[in-house]
């Protein structure tokens, strides 16, 4: 394989592995250096891989792998980012249902956001506080649930309390009763997302199930003595059969996944 594919197969594979957002690499950046799994040792390791593959293998097997490798990652950064926002939706449940509670004591809608962030962890807790933050210094609790949306896997529901909250600014409604109303709300659409997820369970597994009948044909070829794999490795017409059938399973895989989760959004 020449410099200039091997050069392109890094680059996509590096496109990949890396974070889609410069937001996201911060993150990254932030999490310690004693992790099991750090991006940057993935990248590298991934890469150094990428390129000893590369010069041993022909560029259709080569090709082939890296389709596999690239469905993979997507499918796995899908799902991270949908159980994100499964964790995101119950802690910020939580922390509207303490919020309340709070508001009806008549404690102080800063306080309140304080408190609530005190008793959970992990996205929203910083974003309360940093709402907290804002209004502490004269900003208007709106506009830091919008910019609190900006950073969150969820921004739909943020931007719903932040409509919420200006109603209750502007025509004096009760806020402990709006925010019941968002957090029952939010409480609901988790408890419908999670019913359709299992029941389409079953969807999923038939979708993977026939992804791999042409691995599973392949192994049968080679055990009766046809030797599929000689032909699909050897780099000429059999290794561009490979990348093809690899690439039509991949994208069947994709689309199934965009379908299933499209119902469940």
């Amino acid at each position: 394989m020449n410099g200039l594919a091997v050069a392109a197969l890094s680059l996509a594979s590096a496109a990949v592995v890396l974070p889609s957002s410069s937001r996201r690499w911060l993150v990254l950046r932030r999490e310690p250096r004693h992790g099991p799994l750090s991006a940057r040792w993935v990248l590298w390791g991934g890469g150094g891989a990428l390129l000893g593959v590369a010069v041993v293998l022909p560029m259709t097997t080569v090709l082939g792998l890296a389709v596999v490798g690239t469905t993979a990652s997507l499918r796995y950064r899908r799902r991270r980012r949908g159980r994100r926002g499964a964790e995101e939706a119950r802690s910020l449940a939580a922390a509207l249902d303490v919020l309340v509670g709070e508001l009806r004591v008549g404690i102080h809608p800063v306080r309140a956001f304080g408190v609530a962030a005190d008793e959970i962890h992990g996205a929203v807790a910083a974003a309360m506080r940093a709402v907290a933050a804002r209004a502490r210094l004269g900003a208007d609790v709106t506009g830091g649930l919008r910019a609190a949306a900006r950073m969150s896997a969820l921004p739909a529901h943020w931007e719903r309390l932040a409509v919420y909250w200006q109603l209750a600014s502007d025509h004096g409604l009760a806020i402990a009763t709006l925010m019941r109303a968002a957090q029952r709300d939010i409480a609901e659409r988790q408890r419908f997302s999670a019913s359709v997820a299992s029941g389409l369970a079953g969807a999923r597994a038939t979708a993977n199930i026939l992804s791999g009948l042409p691995v599973l044909g392949v192994l049968l070829g080679q055990l009766i003595g046809a030797r599929p794999l000689s032909f699909l490795l050897n780099g000429h017409a059999g290794g561009w059969l490979l990348v093809t059938g690899l690439t039509l399973a991949c994208a069947g895989l994709l689309w199934s996944d965009r379908i299933v989760d499209r119902v469940a959004a």
